[in-house]
């Protein structure tokens, strides 16, 4: 068991080392801070799975008292890797609705780490105690759920609805991951009695969650092949640096794989992200340089190539890929 328990924290860690190697190339070449975030998230978790793994040596060869079960280890540096680990998750949820308010940022965050450590100050050591430390962290990946669906149902952009909406499978099994994270936490710390089972049992479930492990490893599969096919494109250049709107920079970050995906030209890919910014055909011309037929001309080729009928369903076509 001991053997099979370190392989397979090794595995997790491995997998979060390559996350986070791939999601930093992919920030070099795309600038996104999408993957800044990622990174920062799998860095955090695998500081706290090695701390793990330390527990778990240090002990293997010891007897491990089962008063002992409900205890959190190093619940100091635990719960700052854990609040920056939902900071980032945090920022990714603003990162998709264009949120950039610094209240709004650290309001959420510094709830879960006041709660994090009144519980460690004030509920009383026991199953009670360790059940709600971890699951505070479920209740903030709620919040988030929520508030990203909450954000897009009341918003009226169009291209807003169609990033969630396109990350809405992914939500679905994220929340229900979580809804399994609770529940084995709910089984292992209040409903077991641990002082009835082996103390090598008591050691590995003391301090972990496979569902949580799922979890993570779910999301980390997601950002390595998001991480490769933007290396796959982008990597012949990083974009420049330069200040530019929201819509802007969700276009640019979309348009290679639509230009990829449907063999656009570079002087319809010009056109295309015009018409993503709702501009005229007169409007196109002036800013191109051409004149309004040959700018007819692209539309009605962009169109063919797409399989669409007009100019708005491209965009919402453009917006949902």
């Amino acid at each position: 068991m001991n053997t099979l328990m370190f392989f397979y924290t090794l595995a997790i860690l491995v997998i979060c080392i390559v996350t986070t190697v791939l999601s930093l190339a992919a920030y070099a070449s795309s600038r996104r801070r999408f993957f800044i975030y990622g990174s920062g998230v799998f860095i955090c978790y695998a500081i706290e799975m090695t701390e793990i793994f330390f527990f778990e040596y240090t002990l293997q060869n010891q007897s491990f008292p089962a008063s002992d079960y409900y205890s959190i280890t190093m619940p100091v540096l635990r719960t700052f890797v854990a609040t920056a680990s939902q900071a980032f998750i945090w920022l990714i949820a603003m990162d998709l609705l264009d949120k950039h308010s610094k209240k709004q940022f650290v309001i959420p965050v510094a709830t879960f780490l006041l709660s994090e450590l009144l519980i460690i100050v004030a509920v009383p050591y026991g199953p009670i105690h360790q059940w709600l430390y971890y699951t505070m962290r479920q209740v903030f990946l709620v919040f988030v759920g929520l508030y990203i669906f909450w954000t897009a149902r009341k918003s009226t952009q169009v291209e807003l609805k169609a990033r969630v909406n396109n990350q809405r499978k992914h939500l679905i099994i994220g929340a229900i991951l979580v809804g399994c994270i609770v529940a084995e936490d709910f089984y292992n710390i209040l409903i077991v009695p641990m002082s009835l089972a082996p103390s090598w049992l008591q050691l590995y479930l003391s301090e972990r969650n496979f569902s949580e492990n799922v979890f993570a490893c779910y999301f980390a599969i997601l950002l390595i092949i998001y991480s490769y096919h933007v290396l796959s494109i982008r990597m012949q250049e990083a974009p420049e640096e330069k200040n530019v709107s929201d819509l802007d920079r969700h276009i640019e970050e979309q348009m290679p794989f639509y230009r990829n995906a449907y063999k656009l030209s570079n002087r319809e890919t010009e056109v295309m992200r015009l018409v993503v910014l709702g501009k005229s055909n007169q409007e196109i011309a002036d800013e191109l340089f051409l004149a309004v037929g040959t700018v007819k001309t692209h539309i009605h080729n962009i169109l063919a190539k797409t399989e669409q009928q007009n100019r708005m369903t491209l965009i919402l076509h453009f917006w949902k890929r």
